[in-house]
């Protein structure tokens, strides 16, 4: 067997796996964000070599990720506090996520956190728009489309379809290209995590929002989403005009783009789609987080039920008949 471990620190360890050519760049930047503070620790406190690292030394780099405020020499605002459950994940999740790979290209003879335990956190529950905030900034588009900014009208009303027809990501929408729809529009190709490739469906309202953009569209480059001056839009773009959005619609909820996909996912369900197509659609590779989507559609489900079922107002208002409670 190839033996690599001598001939690599964990700095270069590092460096070899952000340099992969299957991490986007979003994934990249999750990772590098992570493992740079991995590293700093290492060196702070004298680990040895990739090959000599043990299961004790990550306890340790996880307990003070969980415990110390103030945690890196420049970091965000959000490590002066102590961090999240949901934060530790992420940190454990991507050191042994570098190391199975380490393994896997035998630079380790063996993985050392490979039985590390990791606790899911508890994320918040879903909370997708509502369809009267929906509405209002549907609304507000066709109001700029009347009244002088129709590019922009047109142009956002055919963001605002797609996030709630198809539950793309922030991403995803982003990086679609012209090149990327089938010729009659009716499916589009999208690149999504861990650069898997999966088909969309375009139907009714969306694709007529879509069309409706592509006519005033400039002529000029791939991209799909232009600026009003030209260049495409970014991530950073479009989140800023859904903000900008929302306060024009008087919606005052918290969230962004993501809540459009918890809105398409719960909708979705609501209407009687299955939870293995809706899986395929998002492109999940598990039942985990439609699961969750489930479970808000059926709590909903039940608050509306309520006031149908509700045991003591049927009783006192007749519904109930006397004769079936029996002991």
């Amino acid at each position: 067997m190839v033996t690599k471990t001598k001939a690599l620190t964990l700095t270069e360890l590092i460096s070899r796996f952000l340099s992969r050519h299957d991490l986007s760049e979003k994934g990249r930047a999750y990772y590098r964000n992570i493992l740079s503070n991995l590293d700093w620790f290492a060196r702070k406190n004298g680990w040895p070599e990739p090959g000599g690292i043990t299961r004790d030394h990550f306890r340790d780099f996880i307990d003070y990720v969980a415990t110390k405020k103030n945690r890196w020499p420049q970091g965000a605002r959000g490590t002066y506090k102590a961090a999240t459950p949901a934060t530790v994940y992420h940190y454990t999740k991507a050191a042994k996520t570098l190391f199975n790979w380490a393994e896997q290209e035998e630079y380790l003879h063996e993985n050392p956190i490979a039985r590390l335990k990791m606790r899911p956190p508890q994320y918040k529950e879903v909370q997708p728009y509502t369809d009267d905030e929906v509405r209002a900034m549907l609304q507000v588009c066709e109001d700029d489309i009347k009244f002088g900014f129709r590019y922009l009208g047109v142009r956002n009303k055919a963001i605002i379809s797609l996030f709630i027809s198809t539950g793309l990501r922030l991403e995803e929408l982003c990086n679609i290209h012209l090149d990327d729809f089938d010729p009659r529009l009716q499916q589009l190709r999208v690149l999504g995590k861990g650069h898997k490739e999966r088909v969309v469906p375009i139907n009714g309202e969306a694709k007529k929002a879509l069309r409706r953009y592509l006519e005033v569209r400039p002529p000029q480059g791939e991209a799909l989403w232009l600026t009003n001056d030209g260049p495409p839009m970014t991530s950073h773009g479009v989140k800023a005009m859904i903000s900008r959005l929302k306060r024009r619609a008087g919606v005052t909820s918290g969230g962004g783009a993501h809540r459009f996909r918890h809105y398409f996912a719960t909708r979705y369900l609501e209407a009687g789609g299955d939870l293995n197509s809706l899986r395929l659609l998002l492109g999940h590779a598990t039942l985990a987080m439609v699961l969750r989507y489930s479970r808000f559609v059926s709590v909903t489900r039940a608050l509306s039920q309520h006031v149908q079922f509700d045991p003591l107002d049927r009783l006192v208002k007749g519904g109930i008949n006397a004769k079936r409670w029996r002991y």
